[in-house]
């Protein structure tokens, strides 16, 4: 065939087989070898065994599900828990499940000084890994000098890595060095024992109580700072009996603050404690009361013996502080129980020696109307003297006292006033004296008329109600006996009379201390002058030039009557009269020399107070020289009757 010689022979057998894999049939060559048959059924049991493969992997891990579910069932029931099987819910990690109980924490510093905090319970903060809170705590701070520092409160935080301590709710904290503090809330760093509150406290030492509404106490150097309404209650000192023994009895109403053994309260702004240097600060609007005594001041400083916070095994003696002295700076306010009050630029008190020194710008009131004022007060309670010096000035209504130095006791109620001068030299003390208008009497004719006698026309007059300017180098006053002894060249001035003498002591009512005790002072009363004596070199000396000289003098100022004795001589000019006696009527300004009986000698007189004199003129009658060119005549006859020259005539 033509197909046949076409086709090769490979092609046929191509052919065949490809035809036999078709058919599934096998075939055999020419030459006895057999081609391969049909796989249909290899084909099929291999897509036999794959379904196979995929059905065990889908159904041997239900089938073990299904066990595991029966075998749980199983146990579920013999629990007896029925058919129905309880939720279980997912485990969580939460701070309350890693609770802790009765934890310790335990820390020691570089300096040797050591802590530890313990809790009934605690919690792990897992937002702050560092953070623990605590309930019910309790700790300890132990410093280098082996110093505890216990405390308590009911819940708190710790964080371990920047060993703080963080306290809330009724905190207690007490120790060796005798601090004991209630806080409401509370910060302590536990490696510099520092103890913070910015909530109110009361803190209390062996030397008082302190209460504030924020604190700051740093332990290891013994500093304490209070802030805000500070209130220090200091207890008071026990007195020794020696002490009691040698200081006069003082009442509340003349003793001022610091001078007594009383508790002091003081209000404060801030308050600074630095117990290693002893010192306690009071600073802001400062106000100290004591036994009824109050002190102002911007700031005031208080060092102390012994400690605030006493050291432990101290004995009784010891323990607690005892104030050895008050700084006050500028303005100084000092109020007494009685209403005194003495202000200055500062203040030192030293408690103990029970002194008060007050410099810049004193000035003491006392009621009703007193005042003194100097550069510089010193104060002693103990022997209750008071010393002013510097340009010291002490008023008392319209009567003013001038001088350098004021020394007062007020135990014996003396008073001295000198002015030394800066050189040494002796300067000038000056007092002025407001008479009243109309309160005195009118002088009666003087006795000396009706006697032996020269008189004279109106020389000496002057105004009764005029005021008495006195200077000296000295005043002593005692107020007690009511007099006040002017000394070393003594002159006093009323209106035109004059008065020189080397001393002069005038007799007053009233008051001229500074301080009364025992009294009511709002009743004491300005003094006032009732008379003056005047002895050694007496000059009295009137307007128009008449001079008269005496070895002593008595002026009654109610009556306006003044008497000159001794050796009395009246000069003007070449003009001389002499006698024992002078006798003025200082409100119509007629006089009267005399001369009285003398003694057998012929030579002594007895002086108003009662001494001798020595009169060199013997005679029992008044001598005169007059030199006509000399007097003083009248224009006319109205001044010749007022009495303006020197007009004598003889008395009755």
């Amino acid at each position: 065939m033509v197909f046949g010689g076409i086709f090769p022979r490979w092609a046929w057998l191509a052919m065949a087989g490809d035809n036999a894999v078709a058919t599934g049939a096998a075939r055999t060559t020419a030459r006895g070898i057999v081609l391969a048959g049909d796989r249909t059924d290899s084909r099929t049991s291999a897509r036999s065994h794959s379904r196979t493969v995929r059905l065990l992997k889908t159904s041997l891990p239900l089938v073990g599900a299904a066990i595991f579910s029966i075998y749980g069932l199983s146990i579920l029931k013999t629990t007896g828990w029925g058919s129905g099987i309880a939720a279980l819910a997912i485990p969580q990690i939460l701070p309350e499940n890693l609770a802790m109980q009765n934890p310790h924490y335990e820390g020691f510093n570089k300096d040797g000084g050591r802590y530890w905090v313990k809790a009934e319970s605690a919690q792990q903060d897992l937002k702050a890994m560092s953070l623990i809170k605590l309930n019910g705590i309790s700790g300890e701070l132990t410093d280098a000098k082996k110093l505890r520092t216990v405390l308590t409160a009911k819940r708190g935080t710790f964080d371990n890595k920047a060993n703080v301590l963080e306290l809330y709710d009724a905190i207690d904290v007490s120790g060796d060095a005798g601090i004991k503090a209630r806080l409401t809330r509370a910060s302590i760093n536990t490696k510099d024992i520092i103890i913070t509150s910015n909530e109110p406290v009361v803190v209390m030492m062996e030397a008082g109580t302190i209460k504030a509404n924020q604190m700051t106490a740093r332990q290891k150097v013994k500093e304490y700072t209070f802030v805000d309404d500070v209130r220090t209650h200091l207890n008071a000192r026990d007195a020794k009996p020696e002490d009691a023994a040698q200081t006069p009895t003082a009442t509340a109403s003349d003793t001022m603050i610091g001078q007594s053994n009383a508790p002091i309260d003081i209000a404060s702004n801030r308050l600074d404690v630095d117990d290693a240097k002893k010192i306690a600060l009071f600073t802001g609007t400062v106000t100290a009361i004591q036994d009824g005594a109050s002190l102002t001041t911007p700031e005031l400083e208080v060092s102390y013996e012994g400690t605030a916070t006493p050291q432990s095994g101290a004995t009784a003696e010891g323990a607690g502080g005892k104030l050895k002295r008050m700084i006050a700076k500028n303005p100084v306010v000092m109020t007494q129980a009685n209403g005194d009050s003495v202000t200055a630029q500062n203040a030192d008190f030293d408690p103990i020696a029970k002194r008060a020194v007050l410099d810049g710008d004193v000035i003491m009131t006392q009621a009703p109307d007193k005042r003194a004022t100097a550069d510089k007060a010193e104060i002693d309670q103990s022997t209750k003297t008071i010393f002013l010096t510097g340009d010291v000035i002490v008023t008392q209504g319209q009567n003013v006292l001038k001088g350098q130095r004021l020394t007062f006791n007020q135990g014996n109620s003396r008073m001295q006033l000198t002015s030394p001068g800066a050189s040494g030299t002796g300067g000038r003390v000056t007092a002025h004296f407001q008479q009243p208008q109309n309160g005195n009497a009118r002088a009666p004719k003087p006795e000396a008329e009706t006697q032996q006698g020269i008189a004279f026309g109106a020389t000496f007059k002057t105004d009764p109600g005029a005021p008495v300017d006195i200077d000296a180098a000295k005043l002593d006053v005692d107020d007690a006996a009511k007099q006040a002894v002017f000394s070393g060249d003594v002159r006093a001035i009323q209106g035109d009379f004059v008065i020189k003498a080397g001393e002069l002591t005038a007799t007053y009512s009233g008051s001229a201390g500074l301080t009364a005790p025992g009294g009511d002072a709002k009743k004491q009363t300005a003094a006032q002058l009732s008379r003056i004596k005047a002895k050694t070199k007496v000059l009295i000396t009137s307007k128009d030039g008449q001079n008269a000289t005496g070895d002593w003098a008595d002026f009654d100022t109610k009556a306006n009557m003044a008497t000159l004795g001794g050796n009395v001589v009246l000069t003007q000019g070449k003009n001389i009269v002499r006698g024992t006696k002078l006798v003025i009527d200082m409100t119509t300004g007629e006089s009267v020399i005399k001369t009285e009986a003398i003694s057998q000698d012929g030579r002594a007189n007895v002086s108003a107070d009662g001494t001798a004199t020595t009169s060199t003129n013997p005679s029992s009658r008044p001598s005169a020289v007059f030199y006509p060119g000399d007097l003083k005549p009248a224009p006319d006859k109205k001044k010749a009757k007022d009495g303006d020259g020197w007009q004598a005539k003889s008395a009755p």
